[in-house]
């Protein structure tokens, strides 16, 4: 597969089986995506990557602090507001969800138990947590992203499906109860990742791109 093809059929999925993935095939998914270029090859991505209890575990942790409606205390802060055309994209964006799975506007306890599927990793059996030094500021977490997008990349040529999470990082402090992160590290998301359930009507949409002429813009 292409890196064309790669992107091209990637999306962001919300259902997976429950099959775990062969060690194997992990491995070769970690070893290509620390490939990705950075700031002076710093390589400031530290990735941990939990399955089975380990899994189960944080996953309880965070749905329990959700329930709960503890507050976010990210890392690094979630955007204050999303206003014009990024409104827009995220309110389709949102809309196509809910439709795919069924969700009527105003239905309210079905609207949170789909939020709590971020914290169930959509069924994945696996998740990788990213963190990076907090002292390498903006420049350390796009690095990261560029991390984040190799992997993703690399999964789908692999056969693998994932969905990066922001949500993941919504309470680092209870990530950081089960998992040894670094002090001084921020973190940054989660990707959960597995094989997709294709049967599933919440994997049946997809989300469209702006086009090129809405964001480049050629000087001579």
């Amino acid at each position: 597969m292409s890196v064309i093809e790669a992107l091209s059929k990637r999306y962001s999925c919300r259902k997976f089986k429950s099959d775990e993935l062969p060690s194997t095939l992990i491995s070769d998914l970690l070893v290509a995506a620390q490939k990705t270029a950075s700031w002076c090859n710093t390589q400031p991505w530290s990735v941990h990557i939990l399955s089975g209890d380990a899994r189960g575990k944080v996953s309880d942790a965070l749905v329990s602090s959700a329930r709960a409606g503890l507050k976010s205390e990210s890392d690094i802060a979630f955007p204050e507001r999303y206003i014009g055309e990024y409104k827009e994209r995220r309110k389709v964006c949102g809309l196509q969800l809910y439709s795919a799975v069924g969700i009527e506007r105003g239905d309210d306890v079905a609207t949170q138990d789909q939020l709590l599927e971020n914290f169930r990793f959509f069924g994945a059996p696996h998740v990788a947590f990213i963190s990076t030094p907090g002292e390498l500021g903006a420049y350390g977490a796009v690095d990261c992203g560029l991390y984040i997008s190799s992997f993703m990349l690399v999964a789908q040529e692999l056969g693998v499906a994932t969905i990066a999470q922001a949500a993941l990082a919504s309470y680092p402090e209870v990530v950081k109860r089960f998992i040894p992160i670094s002090e001084g590290h921020n973190l940054l998301c989660g990707i959960s990742f597995g094989y997709e359930d294709e049967s599933h009507p919440v994997n049946s949409y997809r989300t469209e791109r702006a086009t090129i002429a809405s964001s480049v813009q050629f000087h001579i």
